[in-house]
């Protein structure tokens, strides 16, 4: 029988922006507009949404391992060998759409992996998460498939 096994690497959540996140002290007051410009539109408070917890990205992942099963079941048609593990990089806005799902690393002979990754890639990035107050974070999925 083939499977899937799914992992989230909780702890690797990764912040889409390099610099490390440090704990504000002060809130800077708000600059008011020039008296010429015209009012601005006031954007929607998201400070009751708190970061994304990477547990929940994994738990949205693994409540549609069945798609990704697919894909998987696709290759095997075509590579009865074929198994491995697939890291995949997801960047998650903050209104929970995925606006990138990249191939980090494989195990398995990208030649006869390409379709599944297609096909994975495809699914992930067609996913909604719940809304969070972090602008963009990429959280690494690492999908293990046996036979």
């Amino acid at each position: 029988m083939r499977s899937l096994s799914l992992v989230v690497a909780l702890a690797t959540s990764l912040a889409a922006c390099s610099s490390p996140r440090t704990a504000a002290t002060h809130r800077p007051s708000p600059v008011p507009p020039p008296p010429s410009a015209a009012p601005a539109i006031p954007e929607v408070s998201r400070e009751h949404l708190g970061p994304r917890d990477p547990i929940v990205v994994g738990s949205v992942a693994r409540a549609r391992d069945a798609e990704l099963q697919f894909c998987y079941l696709e290759g095997v048609k075509q590579h009865p060998d074929l198994a491995g593990r697939l890291t995949v990089h997801v960047r998650i806005a903050g209104d929970g759409s995925v606006t990138e799902a990249a191939v980090e690393s494989r195990s398995w002979d990208r030649g006869k992996g390409k379709g599944v990754e297609a096909c994975v890639l495809n699914r992930i990035s067609r996913w909604r998460f719940d809304q969070s107050a972090e602008k963009t974070a990429v959280y690494p999925l690492i999908l293990l498939f046996s036979r």
